[in-house]
């Protein structure tokens, strides 16, 4: 590789990289069997290097990243690729088009062993290409193993790509050499240094993709997020939209149909003929369900049965739905893609109007007072009114994409630009322009959702929403990778945020009991040691110093205190009696800061490394760390207490103070040391009971709001209880060993911090010996990281527990910790019997069928939340006790012989502990008598029987006589076969006859070429003109018939003979007539003498009456015979041909067709010669 330019080589760079981002999004948009991704990328590899290639590979794909930010991971075939194609190409491997050829095979082997591996981590396999999905599908088909699936997508997609990527290059690498000493000086590669390049590469990462304009929303950050696709329940993986009926229960609208899911599962209705592919959506005030599908109209349902349906057939102006809305006036409006429809439901569905200015609406909004909104495919916005529009926003250069009325009636519109325009409407129903709200970085916004106080965005790019009744300010919502193609969202019954994408499927987002704090502001990762709520901040000690936020902004702040603490360990915070903030750092002592933001510090000279600071009861500071416990009074040290003291081991790792005054000071090893007026009294080890001599934590216990005057010892290994006479007993009947921290509560729950989450107890039960019931708070809760070990944290005045983390920190309020006390519903919606689902509902008894002593019951608990509530089933009557299980284990219940009688069935939810009813719903359920106990069927089933056995008869007798009409079957095939060979027969005879006459020198084959023109200009399809070509072939074959003497005789022909001659065409049209090979065959033999004016032969036909073949023939043979040289004549020349035709015009010739040919000839698209040429050497 040469060096080149430093400025054409940035330069070449930058095209390079649009390059590669441009025909990506070029092959996407017209959906291309290829990327298109990688042409720049191997321009760099090989004009430049490797490594400069990769660079530009991989900056293609993370600007594509902002569309798809899958793309990011395949950057790693780009790098690939790049490497191959870059160190190749220096040893001739596109010197030649042969060597270029080969190494885009290699560069395919590369592209599909990666990409494959990419393709089954992000998208089940699928290649995310039209066509090589379109592979996949038909393999699939084919029922092909998957992995052959897999591998074939990804390879007709890549091998195309590659080869005509690198085939590219290799001519536009010629054609530069060709054309270098023509170009400017500028354009032509020079010899220099690649440095600047490398740094310009490296540096163009942060210049080209800059961070995102708008910080990620907090209010939505600490939701847990869950994606459903084709991995986890949603077959195919996408969603074109979602909603929610009164029962709770959700409807997702995809191409493979209409899904129906509970919070459990997601099942595909099958049994609505009438929907199949799924476009949009709607739920009406009454609870209706309306379908909108892409083909088959609009269902309705109620119930989960369909009630209405409208298609093409009873007015809908067309199939394909695309949006639905009701005004006010009990109206409906539907969208499709001809024009809008407006539809009453009293007494049967009808369509009272229809609406042509309305065309192809895609969003449809309507407020409180009458008004409704459309935005069309065009763009346009427009205002209707009791069915007719009233005005159309035509003023504003914007192109509208989606719309939404708030409650308060005004009109929020979106356009392609990115921007919410606001809009009011007028008394005389006039669109009034209010503001416009700037959506930053949002790529084409599909829909508009208002819930609680914001309005949400889905867009193309992610989701995002405006505090539209506070300030309007846009925010972007952190939804991960869930970010293309997101079209709808709803809030379901219990608050939780659902987000359907076209391309990905669904997004759940439940809030949670833990909002995380630290990454939120801004901050990076960072392990946080302690955390504290001081004068309106909230303090984060970390290993790299002091953070601080506003508690009411949630944005990040600096003080005089953070600066001097960074770099610094900070180990633990805490405020005093006097309000003052004391910062325990590990190698630099002690600060203490006051509420005006003065600041001291303490003990900065020592080697003591504190880690834990506690303030006594009598004002006293004690500071603990490696070498034992400081205590501070009014800032001077009054006492140290090291091993000389009496410890056994001087680190010290935690410290608590009991009622009495006595100070607990837990150690790493060393035991729990007992002190007393800053004396140690006594040593607690595990001699003495203890489980461990590592004591992470003690705390102190409270019988309500009582102190016990005992405490709880949190070792390396479980749990102690020290009561007030210091006597020990572990707790080994709580389930967890690795712990942290504790927090005892008035309420009588006892929270234990550990490296599994929050344990929720009693402290009854923990202390009882007995199995304890808990309630777990870990990720599946919503805790983001893990608790950091031995931290500390903090409870501020309205309960709220502020969390160090290993990432971050958060908050959990103690108060509201159990998101379990939030609602669900519960339902018998079906009964299954002998594979058939039955409805049932709710007051009325559900009567087993007589023919099934065995029902299958079908319970749901509809919840979407995080939790995963306790259920109780019991069937009365026939279970002995209840079935408690989680939500999780829920299954449907299957009775087997049932007795006749009426029961009852219980669906109770229980409290978190799975202990007591909360709520129940019963069903009544009832078996009636056995139909077979009758008389009557009895004489039934004898009949039956009789009758089984004549269709046994029967079936015999019909499967004989079958057999016999398949043996006539292949008789028959066989004499078809036997009628093919003699037609070939016949056209090898032709081809014999025309050997026979000399003289015409392959008349029949110009015949026919002449005829395949003129029937080319008629409009013959490709079929016909092989069936005409065919009769030309075949037109003289009756000559076979003529004695040799006359048609071969070079003289002219008498009268008798010149009548032997034309009785060619009868003996043509005789043997030709049962020639079923080719269609009208007999016509061109036996007709194509005939004349326009009738006065032709044999027939006489004239005029239309002659076959449209015999006179395309005909005219074709006159032509022929005139142009082509004869033994008794030469060829007359063409103008006096053209003057023959001219003159047979409409007596002797069809004149249509006579144009036709003069037109062929007069363009010179018939070569008399070129055609006279071909048959002489085909005669050859």
């Amino acid at each position: 590789m040469k060096k080149y330019k430093d400025y054409q080589i940035v330069l070449l760079a930058l095209v390079s990289i649009l390059l590669n981002f441009a025909g990506k999004v070029f092959a996407e948009k017209f959906r291309l069997p290829m990327w298109l991704d990688s042409f720049g990328t191997f321009l760099m590899a090989y004009v430049v290097g490797p490594f400069c290639g990769a660079i530009v590979g991989v900056a293609g794909n993370i600007l594509y990243g902002f569309i798809n930010p899958v793309s990011f991971a395949y950057s790693i075939t780009s790098i690939s690729i790049a490497l191959l194609v870059g160190y190749l190409a220096k040893y001739g491997w596109m010197k030649n088009l042969f060597k270029t050829m080969s190494l885009s095979v290699m560069v395919t082997g590369v592209c599909v062993i990666i990409s494959c591996i990419l393709n089954v981590i992000f998208y089940d396999g699928m290649t995310n290409n039209y066509w090589g999905d379109g592979m996949i599908e038909l393999l699939q088909h084919l029922k092909q193993p998957r992995f052959i699936q897999i591998i074939v997508g990804e390879f007709y997609v890549d091998f195309v790509d590659k080869v005509i990527t690198l085939g590219a290059l290799f001519y536009s690498i010629r054609i530069y050499r060709m054309i270098k000493k023509y170009l400017p000086n500028f354009l032509v590669l020079q010899e220099s240094s690649k440095t600047l390049l490398v740094v310009f590469l490296i540096f163009a990462f942060g210049f080209i993709f800059p961070s995102q304009a708008y910080a990620s929303s907090k209010k939505f950050d600490s939701y847990i997020k869950t994606v459903y696709n084709n991995t986890n329940g949603l077959p195919g993986g996408v969603a074109n939209d979602i909603a929610s009926t009164s029962d709770g229960i959700l409807w997702i609208g995809t191409y493979a149909g209409l899904y129906r899911h509970n919070g459990k599962e997601f099942r595909l209705m099958n049994e609505y003929e009438s929907i199949k592919t799924v476009r949009c959506l709607y739920v009406d005030d009454d609870g209706r369900l309306f379908v909108g599908t892409n083909d088959n109209g609009l269902s309705i349902l109620i119930n989960e049965e369909i009630t209405d349906v409208l298609t093409e057939k009873n007015g809908l102006p067309s199939d394909s739905v695309r949006c639905i809305t009701s005004a006010s006036d009990g109206r409906y409006y539907i969208g499709t893609s001809a024009e809008l429809a407006v539809v009453e439901i009293n007494d049967g569905i009808r369509i009272v109007a229809k609406e042509p200015d309305v065309s192809s609406a895609l969003r449809l909004t309507a407020d409180s007072e009458g008004h409704v909104a459309a935005v069309t495919s065009s763009g346009k916005l427009i205002i209707l009114q009791n069915s007719k529009v009233t005005e159309t926003a035509s003023a504003y250069d914007e192109k509208f994409i989606s719309a939404e009325f708030s409650d308060d009636g005004k009109l929020f519109a979106a356009t392609e630009s990115n921007k919410i325009f606001v809009f009011s409407i007028k008394d005389e129903n006039n669109l009034q322009f209010l503001q416009t709200i700037n959506c930053g970085s949002m790529n084409h916004i599909n829909s508009l959702s208002f819930y609680e106080n914001v309005l949400f965005l889905c867009s193309d790019s992610g989701v995002g929403y405006i505090d539209y009744k506070k300030d309007n300010s846009f925010h972007l919502i952190d939804t991960d990778l869930f970010n293309n193609s997101i079209d709808n969202m709803i809030e379901d019954y219990q608050g939780n945020l659902w987000f359907s994408s076209s391309r990905l499927g669904l997004l759940k987002m439940c809030e949670t009991a833990f909002a995380e704090i630290y990454l939120s502001a801004g901050f990076s990762e960072a392990v946080v040691n302690t955390v504290i709520k001081f004068n309106n901040k909230i303090y984060f000690g970390t290993d790299e110093g002091l953070s601080m936020i506003d508690v009411e902004s949630g944005e990040p702040e600096e003080n005089e205190l953070t600066k001097k603490m960074k770099g610094l360990r900070i180990r633990c915070l805490m405020q005093d009696s006097k309000n003052r903030m004391w910062v325990c750092t590990y190698t630099k002592g002690l600060y203490c800061m006051n509420k005006a933001g003065k600041i001291e510090a303490f003990e900065t000279d020592t080697e003591q490394q504190f880690r834990v600071l506690l303030e006594l009861s009598d004002g006293t500071i004690a500071a603990a760390g490696k070498k034992g416990i400081t205590f501070l009074k009014n800032g001077e040290v009054t006492k140290r207490l090291t091993k000389a003291n009496g410890f056994e081991n001087q680190v010290v790792l935690t410290l608590s103070e009991l009622s009495d005054g006595t100070l607990i000071a837990g150690t790493d090893g060393g035991g729990i040391a007992i002190i007393q007026q800053q004396s140690i009294v006594k040593l607690l080890r595990r001699q003495d009971g203890l489980t461990s001599n590592v004591i992470l934590r003690t705390v102190n216990d409270y019988n309500g709001n009582t102190p016990t005057g005992a405490f709880y010892a949190i070792t390396s290994n479980g749990i102690n209880y020290v009561d007030k006479d210091f006597s020990i007993h572990p707790l080994t009947n709580f389930p967890y060993s690795n712990n942290y921290d504790m927090i005892v509560r008035q309420d009588g729950n006892i929270f234990v911090l550990g490296s599994a989450g929050i344990f929720v107890v009693t402290r009854d039960e923990l202390l009882s010996g007995k199995k304890v019931d808990y309630i777990l708070l870990d990720l599946r809760r919503g805790l983001l990281g893990t608790l950091t070990a031995n931290s500390w944290n903090y409870i501020d005045e309205e309960n709220n527990l502020y969390l160090s983390c290993d990432t971050g920190a958060s908050v959990l309020n103690l108060d509201a910790y159990d998101k379990n006390n939030r609602s669900y519903r519960m339902q018998l919606k079906s009964v299954i019997v002998n594979g058939k689902r039955y409805l049932v509902q709710k007051d009325i008894p559900f009567v087993i069928p007589e023919n099934s002593d065995s029902i299958e019951i079908v319970p749901e608990i509809i919840n979407y939340s995080i939790n995963n509530p306790y259920i109780s089933l019991y069937m009365e009557g026939i279970d002995e006790h209840p079935n408690i299980m989680t939500q999780n284990e829920l299954a449907s219940v299957i009775y087997s012989n049932i007795a006749a009688g009426k029961y009852t069935f219980h669906i109770s939810l229980l409290d978190s502990k799975g202990l007591n009813v909360i709520e129940e719903n019963t069903y009544e359920i009832e078996k009636q008598y056995h139909i077979y106990d009758n008389w009557w069927f009895k004489v039934y089933a004898f009949f039956v029987m009789i009758m089984a056995i004549a269709w046994l008869t029967w079936y015999v007798t019909a499967t004989i006589q079958n057999l016999r009409f398949e043996k006539q079957e292949k008789e028959l095939s066989h004499v078809r076969e036997q009628i093919r060979m003699s037609n070939e027969t016949i056209l090898s005879i032709a081809n014999a006859v025309e050997a026979r006459d000399k003289q015409t020198g392959r008349h029949s084959l110009r015949v026919a070429v002449y005829s395949m023109l003129i029937a080319a200009e008629l409009g013959f399809d490709a079929d016909e003109l092989e069936n005409i070509r065919q009769i030309g072939l075949l037109h003289d074959i009756g000559k076979i018939g003529v004695p040799d003497s006359i048609l071969s005789k070079p003289k002219q022909l008498t009268e008798e003979e010149y009548n032997i001659m034309k009785t060619h065409v009868d003996i043509g049209g005789e043997i030709l007539k049962d020639f079923t090979h080719i269609k009208n065959v007999a016509d061109g033999a036996k007709y194509h003498h005939e004349r326009y004016d009738g006065k032709g032969y044999n027939t006489g036909l004239k005029g239309e009456e002659i076959p449209l073949t015999a006179r395309i023939i005909g005219l074709a043979d006159a032509f022929d015979a005139m142009t082509s040289n004869r033994v008794y004549r030469k060829a007359i020349s063409m103008d006096h041909v053209i003057d023959e035709l001219k003159k047979g015009k409409g007596t002797q010739f069809d004149p249509s067709l006579v144009d036709i040919l003069l037109g062929l000839i007069g363009s010179g698209r018939i070569d008399v010669s070129g055609i006279n040429q071909l048959s002489v050497e085909a005669e050859e």
